[in-house]
């Protein structure tokens, strides 16, 4: 299992997911060691109790989530140990996605003016110019901005992918403004009061700023980034190019925002 582990680092999954996904595989091979088929696996999963609430089946997003990682343990097998998992994986099962109440531009506007700490602003930058997942915000590092060519690289990200991704010239000002006052105690471009910031400060922050806007909505750092992608395809940028921006394997992930 070390070696998968080593395998997923290599192709840039972010730590927490690399955790997930080795629960993913850790529960299949306790599944087969029993003497179950691999043939039945998905089967089981299908009946399986939620951990988290026994009373419920897993859910079909959880389901899918433990395909991916199967996908992903099956390829390890094959590529690089050479080996079959005589797994049978089975298309994506069909769930229910929420509908999304995005901000509107003039409210994206009213955040940033009302933000005024220069860090908590490029936060928001992150998140919506740049259209990062919390946790690619915060593992960001700061050789990786590249202010002079307009452009960053996300080198670890929930699919493994890398990609560049520009910098709008709004949020060139606000990093610029923003590494003046940078707290130069971690590698991240993000900084906290005790070094890099985690998600779950980007998170903590994304509240403070909702709580001083007059926004009704519920704002959360993914909400960002959901603006941004429906802002781009609503100016005409094309499905293929969002779905590169935001760093989607699919562009079944990215044509939701289509409905907005």
């Amino acid at each position: 299992m070390e070696e998968f582990r080593r395998y997923l680092e290599l192709r840039n999954y972010q730590k927490k997911n690399i955790k997930r996904i080795l629960s993913i595989v850790k529960e299949y091979e306790e599944y087969r060691e029993k003497g179950n088929l691999p043939l039945h696996y998905i089967g089981y999963l299908k009946h399986r109790k939620n951990k988290n609430n026994p009373e419920k089946l897993l859910s079909n997003s959880t389901v899918n989530n433990h395909l991916t990682g199967l996908k992903l343990y099956r390829t390890y097998r094959k590529e690089i140990e050479q080996k079959e998992t005589n797994l049978v994986i089975c298309r994506s099962l069909k769930t229910h996605i929420p509908e999304i109440d995005i901000l509107n531009p003039k409210e994206i506007q009213s955040l940033f003016e009302t933000t005024i700490n220069t860090r908590d602003k490029a936060v928001l930058a992150s998140l919506y110019y740049l259209g990062l997942r919390a946790g690619e915000s915060a593992e960001l590092l700061l050789e990786d901005v590249d202010l002079e060519n307009r452009k960053v690289l996300i080198k670890k990200s929930k699919t493994g992918y890398q990609r560049e991704v520009p910098i709008h010239s709004k949020a060139k000002d606000i990093f610029e403004e923003y590494l003046k006052e940078r707290i130069h105690k971690g590698e991240c471009f993000l900084q906290g009061q005790k070094g890099n910031l985690t998600p779950s400060g980007i998170e903590f922050i994304i509240e403070k700023v909702a709580e001083k806007s007059s926004i009704t909505k519920k704002i959360y750092p993914h909400l960002l980034r959901h603006s941004i992608a429906t802002h781009l395809l609503k100016n005409g940028m094309e499905l293929e190019k969002v779905s590169r921006f935001l760093g989607h394997r699919s562009l079944e992930s990215t044509q939701r925002y289509t409905h907005l």
